[in-house]
């Protein structure tokens, strides 16, 4: 008994000493993180800084002049403030932060802290990791950011203006290479001399809730970078095209073709593109990439159309298996989409979209057909080809139901069937291309102020179509369906949820935690019940999901 106590005792005592010492250790971690500042008001650095007054008597923290002063302190956990004033240095970090433990480089209290000169970039984030910028100003620089072999960063509201850099192209504004889970959200971006931001060979990165205006070339790019997203930003170019997502062509040195896979783009504003004179229209999104989603997106206002779906040179061959479903294309002066000709243009289906009163214009004036008898017409989708895609259950209206030249078949000169034939004649005549058509005025809210929210009154309302259907009986956490590619489970971005899908006929949810792209299945996070051929969609209201952005209900 005495022996088993004093075993019991000693257990008691390394335990309270493993406890202790483990708790130092973490209190000491917890100490190690600190707080620095970086202040013009002061001169070279001190101990005593006190942030109330600005400068280095009667405070107790530490201060710099400049950047270069506390770039080589920073460790996991540390705070770098930077106060009011205009930094004529860049900020290139020296240290990373670790999971859990991030450096944060940020402005003081709101603070308007500017970084400007002719840097190259103004700030490099070049193989750092787990680090948060937030809240600066960069402005008047040749290029504004990098994310180079760069993880786990994160960019948030912060201001971005007048980068000029013009012989930089993708590398002028924020240029992510080979770089994965970064953020980019909440900020502000203005006046780029090339690319705003560009994604090169870069995968699993987010870009969401920003504002991008005013880019020589594109508001932004995705080049051979797969499981991005790009969500709930607002985009508008008076100089030229918003977004473009295709392969590499000796892009950033990398040459990589069928490699743009998988991206997502949601709930985004496309608000305006201009005039391109005689070239080529700008486009919402030029797109050539394999496999994406383009989802729940409003396309308005733009002089070219709304998406491109493209096919040219050597950087876009590859135009596959995409799924485009829930948008709204209104109002722009060429079609909602265009597709283009030539090879490699498979398996590019269009659901539950909206297209609305656009009316083509022929801005370009070298083509006789666009000028002499597509000028005025009311087309919503010009197609060069007769394959390569399906419009199934979506919305065309323009004036009338029904219509002629809603569909145009041509490209710079008329196809095989122009554009004169009726939405009633496409379904009849190629019911592989179009088919399940609303002909009604879809009536939004406020289609005038871009409310394009469904009235009470809409025909649209529980008029979609289920994105697929389940290919057998069963029950359980694993859903076997016909076509997975409408779907989101996260990319495995940490921080993402995936989707939250419904059957049909059934008010409980569930949400997708992985996919199974070969095996063609869902894995949910609580078992469902289902029976073969049920349609499965996202989460909706009512009987069935409706046309359109928005779920009416909500």
């Amino acid at each position: 008994m005495c022996l088993a106590l004093f075993k019991d005792k000693t257990i008691l005592r390394f335990t309270y000493h493993i406890i202790l010492t483990f708790g130092l250790l973490s209190a000491f971690a917890n100490v190690q993180a600190a707080n620095y500042y970086v202040d013009q008001n002061i001169d070279g650095s001190c101990n005593t800084y006190s942030p109330a007054t600005r400068d280095c008597s009667g405070g107790h923290a530490r201060a710099f002049h400049q950047f270069s002063g506390v770039i080589e302190k920073t460790r996991p956990g540390d705070t770098v403030f930077i106060r009011q004033g205009v930094y004529k240095n860049p900020l290139r970090p020296q240290v990373s932060g670790v999971k859990g433990k991030v450096i944060t480089y940020k402005n003081y209290n709101g603070e308007k802290a500017v970084i400007t000169g002719e840097h190259r970039p103004a700030i490099d984030l070049t193989n750092r990791e787990y680090i948060v910028i937030e809240g600066l100003e960069v402005d008047n620089v040749a290029r504004w950011f990098y994310l180079v072999n760069a993880n786990h960063n994160l960019l948030k509201n912060n201001k971005f203006y007048k980068a000029w850099n013009k012989g930089g192209g993708s590398k002028i504004g924020i240029f992510f290479s080979n770089a994965k889970y970064n953020r980019v959200t909440g900020n502000h971006f203005e006046g780029n001399a090339g690319d705003a931001l560009s994604i090169i060979s870069s995968d699993r990165n987010i870009v969401e809730d920003n504002i991008f205006r005013f880019a020589r070339h594109a508001l932004w790019v995705i080049r051979c970078g797969n499981f991005n997203v790009i969500r709930n930003n607002y985009f508008h170019n008076k100089r030229q095209k918003i977004g473009e997502v295709y392969d590499c062509h000796k892009t950033a040195g990398y040459k990589r073709y069928n490699a743009t896979k998988r991206n997502l783009i949601e709930g985004n504003d496309f608000a305006f593109v201009p005039s391109s004179g005689n070239s080529s229209p700008y486009s919402g999104i030029q797109y050539a990439g394999q496999d994406g989603i383009i989802r729940f997106n409003q396309f308005h206002d733009l002089t070219g159309p709304g998406i491109r779906f493209a096919l040219y040179g050597r950087e876009a061959r590859h135009n596959t298996g995409n799924r485009t479903y829930h948008n709204v294309f209104y109002a722009t002066q060429f079609a909602g989409v265009t597709i283009a000709p030539g090879p490699n243009m498979e398996d590019n289906i269009f659901v539950n979209n909206i297209f609305a009163k656009s009316k083509f214009v022929a801005n370009d004036r070298r083509w006789q057909w666009w000028v002499h008898w597509v000028e005025g017409r009311p087309v919503q989708v010009m197609a060069a080809r007769l394959n390569g895609f399906a419009f199934n259950n979506n919305s065309f209206f323009a004036n009338e139901p029904g219509e002629a030249w809603l569909i145009t078949h041509g490209w710079r000169k008329p196809g095989f069937r122009s554009g004169q034939i009726d939405i009633a004649e496409w379904e009849s005549e190629y019911p592989e291309l179009v088919n399940n058509t609303v002909k009604n005025d879809p009536e939004f809210v406020n289609a005038e102020k871009r409310d394009f929210r469904l009235s009470n009154k809409s025909p649209l309302i529980d008029r979609g179509a289920f994105l697929t259907q389940t290919t057998r009986s069963g029950s359980g956490t694993v859903i076997p369906v016909k076509d997975v590619s409408y779907f989101y489970d996260g990319f495995g971005i940490p921080g993402e949820q995936g989707d939250l899908v419904q059957l049909q006929g059934q008010q409980e949810t569930a949400r997708i935690v992985s996919i199974d792209y070969e095996n063609k299945s869902l894995t949910l996070e609580k078992p469902l019940s289902w029976e073969e051929g049920q349609g499965l969609s996202l989460q909706y209201n009512g009987k069935a999901p409706d046309i359109g952005m928005f779920e009416s209900g909500e």
